[in-house]
Order: C-alpha cells, then sequence, then structure tokens
C-alpha cells in the first residue's frame, strides 16, 4: 500500500469507511427536454457528511493513493444499483468507472450482472459512463471491454466530452449510445459564439453516429434555452434538481419551455434555409476609420441603415447604426468636435451577430430573445466569426411570413400536417445533407368500409386522431409528420428511438380505437360491409399499419428512392394482422417497384 501524499490518519479514515461501507449515492436526474420528464438518473458517490473524504474528488483521490480504487468502485457499484431500486427510481442508472476498474474481473459484464440479478435491476437499464483520458492504445482495450456490457443489453455513455485530446478518436470508436458535453461548454452560451458553434457541431455529429447528446452542468434557464435552440434535447445540472440522496420522481412542468400554441410544429421553418439568404452587401469601414469617413458613406449611399465596423482578422467588432450617428454628427459643432475621432468609440458594441449556418427558425428565435433589436434594425451575419454581410430584421420577417403561407398551401386541410410537396423537399433536404434517417409510412386497415358505414364525419375524426397520436410521440426538433392524404401519413424519424416511438404509437391507437364504433360492432369485433367487389364481408376495428425502412444514403439519389422504398414497406406491413410494425432490412431501392407515395384506400 502507497501512501504518498496522503496522510495515514486520511488513510485509516478512508479504511474504515470502506470496511463499514458508510457511502451514500446521490442521484442526479437525466432530463428529456422533449418529452419533459427524467430518462434517467446519474449515480454520484459521497463519503460521511461529516468527513474530510464526503466529496467525490477526495473520496477517489485517497482510495487511489492507497491502491483501495477497485474496492471503492465496487462498493460504490453496489450501492447505486441496491439505492436505486429501494427508491423505486425510474428510467436509466449512468455509473461511472474507471478504466483501472474495467481491466479487474471484479467489473466483468457476468461480474456486472450479478449486482444487477441481486437487486432485479434489468441490464438494458444501466449505462456505463466511461470518462477517463484514454491513450490512443488504450481505446482499442476499452472497446473490447466495453463489447460484452452491450452484449446484455447495457449501454454506454462517454463522459465529459471537451476535455481530452483522444476525445473524439474515442467517440468515433466506441460509438456510444450518449455522449455528455462537458460543462464549460454549456454555461454561459449566450455570450459565447464559439461555444455555440462547438455545441452545433457536436450536435450534428452525435446524430450522424445516431447517438444522443447530453448536456452537464445546466445551472441557468438562459443556458436550457440556448440549448433548447440548439437542438439539444437531454440534459443535467442544478436548473433542474442538485444530486440529492432522495431525488424527485418528477420534475415541476414550469422548468420547460411552454408548449406551442399551434395543435401542430411548424415544419416549415423546421429545416428552413439558412439565413445566408438574407444577406445584404454593404460598405464596411475598419476600426481604424474616422467620424468623417463614416458620415461620407452614410451620404454616398442613402439607402444603408448601418456600417459595419471590421478588425484586421476581418471580423465584426461593432455596427454604426444611420439614427443614432446622424443625432450626434448634426449637433452643433458635431463635425468640428468629433470628425477626425477613431470611430471606434462611436460604434454600437452591443450588436448581435448571427451564423450563416443558422436556419431561419433558429434567427427569428434569436431575435425575438434580442429586446434591444428593433424591426427596422440590421444585424450582423458571420462565418465562423469572420464577417460576411447584414441582415435586416424584416427581411427576416418576411422570410418567414412567406414559408409559412407556403406551408398553409401544402398542408392537408384536415390535420394541416404538411402535404406532398413539404414532404419531398424535406426527404431531398436530408439526403443532401447526408443525414441519416427512418422513414416509416403509416397506413390505416379496414379504413374504407368503416368510412362506408359510420360516414365521412367519423373517417375523418380517426384521421384526425391519428394525426395527433403521431405528433404526439415524435420529437418536434428532429422528426417529421407529414398527411399523404387520405389515411396515409408519412413519419421522418431521426429520433434514435423511432422503433419505441413507432411501438408507442400503435399501442395508443389500439386503445383509441373502440371509441369510434358503437357496443355491437365493439362486442363482434368488427362491422359488416361490402369489399370492393362488391361482395358482403365481415371487417375487423381499425387497425394500424407502419412500414419502416433505414435508407443508405448513399444508394438514394432522390425522394423518388425514398417513396419506392417506404410504399413498398407498408405493404409488407399490412399483410399483417393487427396493428404493426414491419421493419424492412433492405437500405435501397427495388428499382422493379419505383411506385412514389400514393394515396391508397
Amino acid at each position: 500500500m502507497s501512501y504518498q501524499t496522503i496522510s495515514t490518519k486520511l488513510a485509516k479514515e478512508l479504511l474504515d469507511i470502506l470496511e463499514s461501507r458508510q457511502l451514500i449515492p446521490f442521484y442526479q436526474p437525466v432530463v428529456s427536454f422533449v418529452d419533459q420528464r427524467i430518462l434517467g438518473y446519474e449515480c454520484l458517490i459521497r463519503g460521511p457528511a461529516d468527513s474530510r473524504l464526503h466529496y467525490p474528488f477526495a473520496l477517489f483521490h485517497a482510495a487511489t493513493k492507497c491502491g483501495r480504487l477497485l474496492e471503492l468502485e465496487m462498493i460504490c457499484y453496489d450501492h447505486a444499483v441496491k439505492y436505486f431500486q429501494q427508491l423505486q427510481l425510474t428510467g436509466k442508472l449512468f455509473f461511472n468507472l474507471s478504466f483501472t476498474s474495467l481491466l479487474q474481473p471484479a467489473f466483468q459484464s457476468q461480474s456486472l450482472l450479478k449486482v444487477l440479478n441481486r437487486y432485479h435491476l434489468p441490464p438494458d437499464q444501466l449505462v456505463i459512463e466511461v470518462g477517463e483520458k484514454f491513450r490512443p492504445e488504450q481505446i482499442a482495450i476499452i472497446n473490447d471491454l466495453l463489447k460484452s456490457y452491450r452484449l446484455l443489453d447495457c449501454q454506454i455513455a462517454l463522459d465529459d466530452l471537451g476535455t481530452g485530446y483522444s476525445d473524439l478518436r474515442l467517440w468515433s470508436e466506441l460509438r456510444p449510445n450518449y455522449v455528455k458535453i462537458d460543462d464549460y461548454f454549456t454555461q454561459n452560451l449566450q455570450a459565447d459564439l464559439g461555444k455555440k458553434e462547438f455545441v452545433r457541431s457536436l450536435r450534428d455529429i452525435a446524430m450522424r453516429l445516431n447517438c444522443q447528446m447530453i448536456a452537464e452542468g445546466i445551472e441557468t434557464e438562459i443556458d436550457f434555452k440556448e440549448l433548447w435552440a440548439l437542438g439539444v434535447h437531454l440534459g443535467q445540472g442544478d436548473y433542474f434538481a442538485s444530486p440529492q440522496a432522495k431525488p424527485p420522481a418528477q420534475l415541476p412542468q414550469d422548468l420547460f419551455l411552454e408548449p406551442q400554441q399551434r395543435p401542430y410544429p411548424d415544419y416549415s421553418l423546421q429545416r428552413s434555409k439558412t439565413i445566408a439568404c438574407l444577406i445584404v452587401e454593404v460598405p464596411f469601414i475598419r476600426s481604424t476609420a474616422v467620424v468623417e469617413q463614416v458620415a461620407d458613406l452614410f451620404h454616398a449611399n442613402p439607402e444603408i441603415h448601418s456600417i459595419p465596423v471590421i478588425n484586421n482578422m476581418h471580423a465584426a467588432i461593432g455596427i454604426v447604426r444611420r439614427h443614432s450617428f446622424i443625432d450626434l454628427f448634426l449637433t452643433r459643432y458635431g463635425r468640428e468636435l468629433h470628425g477626425r475621432k477613431s470611430i471606434s468609440g462611436f460604434m454600437d458594441t452591443d450588436h448581435l451577430i448571427l451564423d450563416i449556418n443558422l436556419s431561419l427558425a433558429e434567427a427569428s428565435q434569436q431575435l425575438t430573445a434580442n429586446l434591444k433589436l428593433m424591426p427596422n434594425q440590421d444585424f450582423i451575419i458571420c462565418d465562423y466569426g469572420r464577417y460576411c454581410g447584414l441582415g435586416r430584421v424584416m427581411d427576416l420577417l418576411a422570410k418567414i411570413t412567406e414559408l409559412q403561407i407556403r406551408n398553409a398551401r401544402y398542408a392537408n386541410p384536415l390535420t394541416l400536417l404538411p402535404g406532398n410537396v413539404p414532404i419531398y423537399e424535406y426527404l431531398d433536404s436530408l439526403l443532401r445533407q447526408h443525414l441519416p434517417f427512418t422513414i416509416c409510412y403509416c397506413d390505416l386497415d379496414h379504413f374504407k368500409p368503416f368510412n362506408d358505414v359510420y360516414g365521412y364525419s367519423k373517417g375523418d375524426l380517426v384521421i384526425q386522431t391519428v394525426a395527433k397520436i403521431l405528433v404526439f410521440h415524435t420529437s418536434p426538433q428532429i422528426d417529421f409528420v407529414g398527411h399523404v392524404g387520405g389515411d396515409d401519413f408519412i413519419l421522418v424519424m431521426q429520433s434514435s428511438d423511432w422503433q419505441k416511438r413507432c411501438t408507442a404509437i400503435l399501442a395508443e391507437f389500439e386503445q383509441a380505437v373502440p371509441a369510434f364504433y358503437n357496443n355491437e360492432d365493439c362486442a363482434q369485433g368488427g362491422i359488416n360491409s361490402l369489399d370492393r367487389t362488391g361482395q358482403k364481408t365481415f371487417f375487423p376495428l381499425l387497425s394500424l399499419s407502419i412500414g419502416a425502412v433505414t435508407p443508405n444514403l448513399d444508394g438514394c439519389q432522390s425522394y423518388h428512392d425514398i417513396a419506392a422504398m417506404a410504399s413498398e414497406a407498408k405493404h409488407l406491413a399490412k399483410t399483417q394482422v393487427g396493428n404493426s410494425l414491419f421493419i424492412d432490412r433492405r437500405t435501397v431501392p427495388n428499382y422493379q417497384n419505383r411506385s412514389a407515395l400514393a394515396v391508397e384506400g
């Protein structure tokens, strides 16, 4: 045993804690922003409250110095699972393991399984976090170790992304289910464009790797809203709940964003074009320019309202607005007093800078949050910090209005969901960006005879109910719900748990169906009506068929290919009896059956 920098007294204190197993598991909720619920809990171990080893860093540092890290982590793991079950917590249990412990027999997959079985925790609820900074030669070893846990249905999380040199390589090779962003990148986002770009880039990588991203260290409502606007949907931090020995089972709803008034998400803006289309090229000035030069520019260009100020790195450091500048310059002796002074003393440094890659919807959200910016003012558009041009608030509002009108024109009049044109455009957009997705074709079974017996008004109610169920069980941020027509719907799913969502859709629809029938038809399990040949036939109660396929993006040229695959998956789903989900394993279209999405009864 090596005591090195740890005192004998502190080492004795550690041994007493280990022998008496005086370790207290604290749990912090990991929250789903979209579902507004707790996804699971991360276990954070504490020593006795009156001990110098109460906090994790001191506790684990002492155990490492005393050569008792493995023993400590074994007790921590046992306590984490035991008290998780005793507290009747639900969802995932996130537990951090060191590389040293993973190498030991005590933490081989079968040993972990014994503890799970002892406390009756299903393996698919355990998420093993690895957060240590590995050397490149260790990555292959850790990958092999984690494969055995995956075989048990345990999941893997990569912790503290952004704090080590090998993080991205580790992410690429481990392909974890979750990746946690270090709190350095999730705090004070509003004032740091660089952090926003980093988070947005990680979000895009996570989507491509079919990985869920968790933001750690969320302390304020502002940072939560910023992360939401950036497309981050999972997080944890004191804003929601601090680590506690008895954590909450639910969170107050006022912690979350208020639901939109519209019954469906505004898909016209969800994947809209970027603000690059708003760029207006105007003369700019260097920070060394003097006030008199700016006055001459405004005089020579009466149509411009603002002039950006650029430094030697071609980054915007300020903006000069015509109305405030003229008020200064036209004062008595204004030219004489200020004409030769540097413009840097008169520019507005509290200006809004938006990245050129922001969608119109994201830009609109940021402008709405910026109460200082008036509708007749300009904002600066940059590309990774380099000045590109100006954008006008009025132009942005006009573009959004144009998209909303266009979306209304192509929306299905019964459900107000996007119709064929927006569906096709959305699919082509994903293909161009090479963003992975699963397409699900949803079609009602026995809908035509139901319509014949109960009438079109009741049939419309069924269709509207299906629409609401589909929207409820999809993520408004990354999934898309379209109404092809009649009783046919399309889901374009980027949620990694799309299969679980489809299962929930089928379950809820099955529960809703009996309310559409009278008691007699419910009792006999269907209705008698004429089939397509005019023969009287018995038709079971309504059911929903979902055909799903995840296309190979390199093998699909346009939405025509996706449509053919989705249509074929739907037909195969309808060969099954009752509510069903058929997952087509083919990833490229069958060119002998290139039928487009079609409305079928």
